[in-house]
């Protein structure tokens, strides 16, 4: 995958798992007013949109989910080896929602390299069931991901996989959680207009390094798949 495909998930995963800073906490964001705000993210604000509103990207979030609907399916490796198909389709559409976005003024601390890391531009929420599951049963879920579409035959998407909901027959393996504080899997998506790929990917949450205000944590990254 590129590096910058990369790097916006990092981006992502660690952002949602609230490792910035000491002691495990959460990352430095906010709502104020409806406008959403970010330590070294995007500056953003959503407003509620009907499916078959056009937006001022000329487009509507009816068109993307219509343009990407149909089963999508890619061969798929496994990190640990061996191979097989993953399936992806989506469902009706849920809500939607315009998103103006901006890039906040540098900081001097890698705040600019975050905010391009997740391309900060206006673009379309769209929350939505998407169908997973890979041909050897080791997926097999069904969940509501939020689409972020800048086009109208694309959109990417990063969800957290509820590892104690699974109906598949996946498990942690490429790390032992039993060494870990938390243990969290993410599936990435991007869907096309006749394609999918994405990678399923981990972030294992070391236990703190002292009980006191001077613990800190650290995170280890891995891989799981990808398509």
């Amino acid at each position: 995958m590129g590096e910058r495909r990369w790097l916006s998930w990092a981006v992502a995963a660690v952002m949602s798992a609230g490792l910035f800073g000491c002691g495990g906490g959460s990352p430095q964001s906010g709502q104020i007013g409806g406008v959403q705000t970010g330590e070294g993210a995007c500056h953003e604000e959503a407003e509620a949109i009907a499916a078959d509103a056009e937006t001022a990207l000329g487009f509507s979030a009816q068109d993307v989910v219509t343009s990407l609907s149909g089963e999508r399916s890619a061969p798929l490796t496994w990190a640990k080896g061996g191979s097989t198909t993953a399936t992806l389709s989506l469902g009706e559409i849920v809500s939607a929602r315009f998103v103006r976005s901006t890039t906040p003024p540098s900081s001097g601390s890698g705040g600019a390299e975050l905010a391009l890391a997740v391309d900060c531009a206006d673009h379309l929420q769209i929350e939505v069931p998407l169908a997973f599951s890979t041909e050897d049963g080791a997926f097999d879920e069904t969940f509501t991901v939020t689409l972020r579409a800048l086009e109208a035959d694309s959109a990417s998407f990063t969800h957290r996989i509820d590892l104690d909901a699974l109906q598949g027959t996946y498990e942690v393996t490429e790390v032992d959680p039993a060494e870990f504080r938390k243990v969290i899997v993410y599936l990435n998506g991007t869907l096309s207009s006749s394609a999918v790929d994405g990678v399923i990917s981990g972030v294992a949450e070391t236990h703190p390094t002292s009980s006191g205000p001077d613990g800190s944590v650290s995170a280890r990254m891995f891989g799981v798949a990808d398509f």
